[in-house]
Parts: structure tokens; sequence; C-alpha cells
């Protein structure tokens, strides 16, 4: 028995790694945290990119011809052709530098390198309330006033000069509206993105965990019936009723010696549709709900050191583990996210599943699985194991954050030495700003769906109470194997 069932918690780990995927994509593609980074990105990038601007040469008025001297003791320059000065500062003017092209690689807000990944666009969230200082026509006027050259010119080029400067200004300052809207817009992707990025790798954090106990539910409730028929089989080696291995006939839903048909094992397999499908999707607005609710005023700009974060995610753990009934809290029921109540939804299920539409039905035997499939999911030692797994997942999560919080984690030790000294305490436990964590949170679900070796998986099979509770489902044999 100790070996069957030993192999049987192998069997759950695999059978959950095997379904990760189907739910990971569903997840990335819902709750895609990557497109809003590339629209935030997307504007970083337009708004390094300089505006085409118009040659000088074809809005300023064509040079008058002047004499081969000028009178320069009324400048106190030496320039010997004050139109060319003219023509240098408008340049000046219509292209923002001093009258040269600029590698078309410049960056951004001063930087001296180009930013890319998300964690570099997160160092941008200084700029989401702000707006780019831009020149005033008011100021370019009176700078056009000032090249004016003290020569005498006719009145007329003068008009015809300061009138060509405005048209080249007047679309350089952005409309204020513009302005606001862009400004809001990148306020709400910033916010968005804040509230996705949490909501995704929270719901990532349940939904393994909660398809780990319902796998080791089904597959423990199944391998007790195994095992039973193999007692059978050794009790009554004249019996050849007992297990049949090869699929049972289509409609036929009856169980001999204790042990189950094939078709009934895989329509009680085919429950974790549910979760997989439209479990994690519900639970995934009550997630949003509390994070919204909890971070929706936290400012990206807040920082955080690991006991903090820490505390941040308890907040919400509590939120979503513990509902109010009398004025006391008592642990959350998980089924409505685990198995469908309704029979409807039971038809559904079994009809995604691939199911024929003439099985597309609960039968006695299958009914009396899921209902005590049900039973382990409302008992108080089920909210004890969903408490010690949830607090394993958490825990490899928080590991996972650690070095963000402390860089000498990610330093290599010296060779020849054993013991490293801490020269500055701050670096220990320092303080990060919320966005800056945003692009280390996101990145964790890509390691809880499709990690390999996945260690939050790994982490979930070594709980104590996981394996006892798994043991107390495989050997309860009930009242029809009593006799």
């Amino acid at each position: 028995m100790k070996r069957r069932f030993e192999q049987n918690q192998q069997d759950c780990v695999f059978t959950v790694l095997s379904l990760l995927p189907t739910l990971g994509d569903q997840l990335l593609h819902e709750l895609n945290v990557e497109l809003i980074t590339a629209k935030l990105q997307q504007s970083r990038s337009q708004r390094s990119t300089p505006a085409p601007t118009p040659e000088s040469s074809t809005i300023l008025p064509a040079k008058p011809e002047q004499p081969a001297a000028k009178n320069t003791n009324d400048t106190g320059s030496t320039e010997s052709d004050p139109t060319k000065k003219e023509d240098a500062e408008a340049e000046t003017i219509v292209n923002g530098k001093d009258g040269h092209d600029s590698d078309t690689g410049a960056t951004v807000n001063g930087d001296t390198k180009s930013e890319t990944g998300s964690e570099d666009t997160i160092q941008d969230v200084a700029k989401a309330d702000g707006s780019a200082p831009h020149a005033e026509p008011e100021e370019v006027q009176k700078s056009v006033q000032a090249s004016e050259p003290t020569t005498e010119e006719p009145q007329q080029q003068q008009q015809q000069l300061q009138e060509a400067a405005a048209a080249v200004v007047q679309p350089i300052p952005r409309d204020e509206a513009a302005v606001a809207i862009d400004r809001r817009t990148k306020l709400e992707l910033w916010n968005e993105l804040k509230v996705m990025s949490l909501t995704r790798t929270v719901t990532a954090l349940y939904s393994v965990t909660m398809l780990t106990l319902l796998t080791q539910l089904q597959l423990n409730l199944l391998g007790r019936f195994t095992y039973v028929s193999s007692v059978v089989a050794l009790a009554n080696p004249t019996d050849a009723s007992f297990r049949v291995e090869s699929p049972a006939v289509k409609g036929s839903y009856t169980s001999t010696n204790g042990q189950l048909n094939f078709q009934t094992e895989k329509k009680f397999l085919t429950f974790s549709y549910w979760l997989l499908h439209e479990g994690w999707r519900r639970w995934s607005d009550r997630v949003r709900e509390v994070v919204e609710d909890i971070i929706g005023g936290v400012s990206l700009k807040k920082t955080f050191n690991a006991k903090e974060f820490t505390e941040l995610l308890s907040e919400i753990r509590e939120r979503l583990e513990y509902t109010e009934v009398d004025g006391e809290k008592v642990p959350a029921n998980m089924r409505e996210y685990m198995l469908p109540d309704e029979p409807a939804d039971e038809r559904e299920v079994l009809r995604a599943g691939g199911v024929d539409e003439f099985d597309l039905y609960v039968d006695p035997v299958l009914r009396s699985l899921l209902d005590e499939t049900r039973d382990f999911i409302d008992s108080d030692d089920f909210s004890t194991v969903l408490a010690s797994t949830l607090g394993a997942t958490f825990a490899r999560f928080n590991l996972a954050l650690q070095p963000t919080f402390n860089p000498f984690l990610l330093s290599p030790p010296r060779s020849g030495s054993t013991i490293e000294e801490i020269e500055d305490e701050d670096d220990v436990d320092r303080s990060v700003p919320f966005a800056s964590l945003l692009p280390v949170i996101s990145r964790q679900v890509h390691l809880i769906i499709n990690g390999v070796p996945n260690e939050y998986v790994d982490s979930l099979s070594l709980v104590k109470d996981l394996q006892v509770f798994s043991a107390i489902v495989y050997s309860s044999y009930g009242e029809q194997f009593s006799q």
C-alpha cells in the first residue's frame, strides 16, 4: 500500500505539470501585462523621436542683395553678414539645437543610453504626471527680435522674417488639452500595470495551489479504488470481473467489487476543466477587487523593503482567504472555484471535456465521487491544508524577490573565503520603489506556470500537511468496501 501511495503522489505532480500550460496560456493572454508595458515603451519612444521640421530655406524669405562691406561698429561684432546670423538663429529655433543634427539615438530626459525592457520602462514613472517643457511663442519671438541686425533693412523684410519665424514656432508647443490627455492616458496605463501585475501573479499562485489540491483529491480517490480492486483480486483469484484495464463499453457506468470503469474515471478527471477554464477567472476577479482596494492608492514612487512588501502580501491574503460571518473571521470556501455546483455547469464541463453527447449526465457512481470530493473541500482539514500549502507557495515567491531587496544575495562568494563581510547594512534590506518591483513580480508568473524544474510545484509536494491529507483520502475506503 505504501508503494502504491508514493507512486500516486508522483502521478499527482506529473498531472499538475501537464495541466499548468493550459492554465498559463489563458492567464497570460487575458491578463496581458506585457501589452501594457509595450504601450508605455511606445509612448516613450514617440516622445524621444524629434518631430520633423521644415527646412529654413523653404520658409525664410530670400536674402536681399547686400553691399560688399557693412558697418559693424554699432553691433560690436566681427560678423560680415548679419543675414547669415538671422538664418542660423532661425534654424536653431526650428531644430531646437545649435544648427547641427544630433545623433538619432539620443535618449529621453537627458539619459545617455537607450533604455529597453520593463525595468527601464519603470524608471520613467516619475515623468507620467508631467510634461516636457516647450518653447513659448513669446520667448521665441523675443529671440527673433534680439537677432535682428542693427543695420537698416527694409521694413517689409523684417516683417516677413518675423512672420516666417512665427509660422515655424507655432506648431511646436503642444496643445494643453492634448498634453493633459496624454498625461492622463499614461497615468491610467501605469495604474493598470500596477494592479494587473500583482493580480496576475497572485492569481497564478492561488491557481497552482488549488490545482494541486484538486488533483491530489481526484487521483487519491481513484487510487483508493485501484488499491481496493487489487485486494479484491487477490482474495478472489477466480473472479475475472474485478478490474478491466481496457476502456469499458460506452454507456456502462456500473461499479463491480469496488472498482470503476474507464469511462467513469475519465469523466471524473474531466472536472478539472472547471478550475482550468472557469474557476480561475472567477478567482481572478476576486483577486483584482482586493488588490485594487489595497494598492489602488499606493504611489508607484512609494518604497518597500522586504518586510513591508511581505506585510502587503499578507494583507491581500487575509482579505482573500477569510470572510466575516457573524462578526468572526472564518476561512473562505474555495469549492465554487474548484468544482461546478449546478447540473447545467456539470454537463457543460463534460461536453467541453470531449464526452459523447449521450454520456452527458452524471451517473450514481460519478455523483458519489463528486459528492465525496466536495465534502473533502468543505472540511476543516482541507482549510488547514489550504493554509499550509498557500504558506509554502507565498514563501517561495517571497524568496524569489529577496535578491531585489538584498543585492548581496546576487554577489558570488569570493574565492578562498567562506565568510562575507557586509560593508553597508542598508544593502541587506534596502527599500525599492514599487515601480521597480513590478517587472520582478510579472516575471515570476512564467516561473510559476512554465518553470523547469517548477520549484513552486515541487515545494507544494513537500508540504507535510498535504501528504497527511492525501493519506487520509487514500485510506478512506467507505462503507461500500466494508463488506
